[in-house]
Parts: C-alpha cells; sequence; structure tokens
C-alpha cells in the first residue's frame, strides 16, 4: 500500500509541474556553415504585444547569447541569418479531481433469515466523496523562425509551449533557459 501511495504522489507531482515542450523542424537540405552572422527582426506588434518590453528584452538577449555561443555573429543589420520572434497566449483551464472513499462496515444485527426474523451477519454500505479542482493558467507559445536573408527562405524553427510563470524573478530565470533549449537543436558553426 505504501509503494501505491508513493506511486500516486509522484505521477500527481509530475503531472502538476509545467515542462517546457519543444519541437523543432529544418530544411535538410541547408549547410548551415554558409552563414557567419544574425540580425533581429523588430517584434511583430499583433504577436508582441502581449509581452511587456522587459521580457521581449529578456527573450532577444538569450537569442543572441545562444546563437553567439553556436559561433554566429550579431550584426544590428544585414545578418546571413533573420531570426523572426512570435509569442502567442492562450487562456486554459486544467481539473484535478481526487476521490476519497470511505469502506462499509461488517457486523452483526437485526434482519430476516431463513427461519424467520434473527440476528445475522450484515454489512453498512460506504461512501466516497469526489473534490474537482479548476486550475485557469496561460499557455505561452514561444515561436523562433530563422530565415536564409538572401532568398527569405524559412530554414528553422523551434516552437516552445509552456505555462507562463506567473512569478516574475523564476519567470526571468526561465525565459533564459527556455530558449536555450528551444535553441538547442540549432546547428553550431564547424569551425576549421
Amino acid at each position: 500500500m505504501k509503494n501505491i501511495l508513493s506511486i500516486f504522489v509522484l505521477v500527481l507531482f509530475l503531472s502538476s509541474c509545467s515542462s517546457l515542450k519543444v519541437y523543432t523542424d529544418s530544411d535538410k537540405t541547408v549547410d548551415f556553415n554558409q552563414f557567419a552572422s544574425f540580425s533581429l527582426y523588430p517584434w511583430d506588434y499583433k504577436h508582441g504585444y502581449q509581452l511587456n518590453d522587459y521580457d521581449k528584452g529578456t527573450i532577444l538577449n538569450a537569442i543572441k547569447t545562444e546563437m553567439t555561443e553556436k559561433g554566429y555573429e550579431f550584426e544590428k543589420e544585414g545578418g546571413d541569418l533573420v531570426i523572426s520572434i512570435f509569442l502567442t497566449l492562450d487562456d486554459k483551464t486544467s481539473y484535478t479531481a481526487y476521490t476519497d472513499h470511505y469502506g462499509g462496515w461488517a457486523g452483526y444485527g437485526g434482519g430476516w433469515g431463513y427461519s424467520g426474523f434473527g440476528y445475522g451477519y450484515g454489512y453498512g454500505p460506504g461512501f466516497s466523496t469526489t473534490t474537482v479542482t479548476e486550475n485557469n493558467y496561460q499557455e505561452g507559445t514561444l515561436i523562433i523562425d530563422i530565415f536564409n536573408a538572401a532568398d527569405k527562405k524559412l530554414i528553422w524553427q523551434g516552437i516552445g509551449l509552456k505555462e507562463v510563470q506567473t512569478d516574475l524573478d523564476k519567470r526571468d530565470q526561465q525565459l533564459p533557459k527556455n530558449v536555450g533549449k528551444i535553441l538547442a537543436s540549432f546547428p553550431t558553426i564547424k569551425k576549421n
């Protein structure tokens, strides 16, 4: 019983943690070693208005850091690659249900039997209560599109989905890490 309870608590803990889900795709025909620099496309009003300027700056700085660590040089304009960022926020609701069951009881008591009224073994019904908890939250989707500046062709895309952190200090710590996870599979320049 103790092992079952431990497994239940572990599953409940893991399901309540909101981890970053990352999806990436790239053009397999592109040799990324031909690119040496990148520029950032300005935030699109339609996809950036939901985010404050501080968080926008944190995301842009994290992208610059990740790309520089991969060997690309940042240029304010005219980079070989152009990086475009989009953000969407969706209101979500999750439900958690927990049921407490209290078993029945057994004992002796009065009742009708084979030979008339008498005493015998009986069973009392159990009961259960179910508690449903509703959790309203926002899910953020950060999309990082990387284009070949020469032909304006999309060559790489990374998408990260996660529940928006409402604690500002934690969000400051998580944003750069999340950007790093999204860009983790972006190719590093091979040094000659």
